[in-house]
């Protein structure tokens, strides 16, 4: 199980390599009442671990944690409350 302050995830395949990243963006629109969940987990692949690094390298400043559960539950209790108008 993944939480807490995990940003990113890599992969190390037969071929390559699989990074997934936080999407800021994603995470942010969750973040909004009424809005419908999306996994904010985004998939890249790649064939050299120096592609991995840059590319880790480019995002990781950016990169936010999942809020914790109480921000969840927030969350949650928000979006119930809303459907109720």
């Amino acid at each position: 199980m993944m939480g807490g302050d995990c940003v990113a995830r890599i992969e190390k395949l037969e071929n390559g390599y699989t990074v997934e990243i936080l999407d800021p963006k994603i995470q942010e629109a969750n973040a909004k009442p009424k809005s419908t969940y999306e996994s904010p987990w985004k998939s890249y692949a790649f064939t050299t671990a120096e592609e991995v690094k840059n590319f880790v390298g480019e995002h990781l400043d950016k990169l936010k944690p999942p809020p914790d559960a109480d921000a969840e539950y927030g969350q949650a209790f928000n979006e119930a409350a809303a459907s109720d108008d």
